[in-house]
């Protein structure tokens, strides 16, 4: 499953992709907030064969939805009318304050992919759950004393 995860914000909406296993998420690109914005979105969507997306939902410091998880919501919704993908929701608390203090982005203001990527992540972990980190760790450690045999 592929996934496209989305900053949504008033002026400017940052995009990020999953790598095809669902696993990571990684910047993609960021597109002013304008009356193209749902086209170009699903012409996104079609392109690069997303099945699911995931939009980051803005709370207040109590947890309640603000005015830009509303937009936010109409947005998801119309995506989800216009083309057939599952749309979820996660929680962006801080993303963006996350996303800034990234090696190279320190204090920048263009980060909107990058705080989609968090977003995005941050489901793929809860999607994906504690096993599959548990599974590479052990592999690691086969990994591990394949090369300690081999060594000495």
């Amino acid at each position: 499953m592929k996934y496209l995860g989305i900053d949504y914000g008033s002026k400017k909406v940052g995009f990020a992709q999953s790598d095809d296993e669902g696993m990571l998420a990684f910047p993609l690109m960021i597109s002013p907030n304008d009356k193209n914005l749902l086209k170009d979105t699903l012409e996104l969507i079609r392109a690069m064969k997303f099945t699911t997306v995931v939009i980051g939902e803005s709370v207040d410091q109590k947890g309640k939805p603000n005015e830009i998880a509303k937009q936010a919501r109409k947005f998801g919704v119309d995506i989800e009318k216009a083309i057939d993908v599952r749309v979820a929701f996660e929680k962006e608390w801080y993303s963006s304050m996350e996303a800034r203090k990234q090696p190279g982005k320190e204090g920048s203001h263009e980060v909107d992919d990058q705080a989609a990527a968090i977003i995005l992540q941050r489901y793929l972990d809860k999607t994906n759950g504690p096993g599959i980190a548990e599974e590479e760790g052990e592999g690691d450690e086969e990994v591990e004393e394949e090369g300690n045999g081999e060594n000495g």
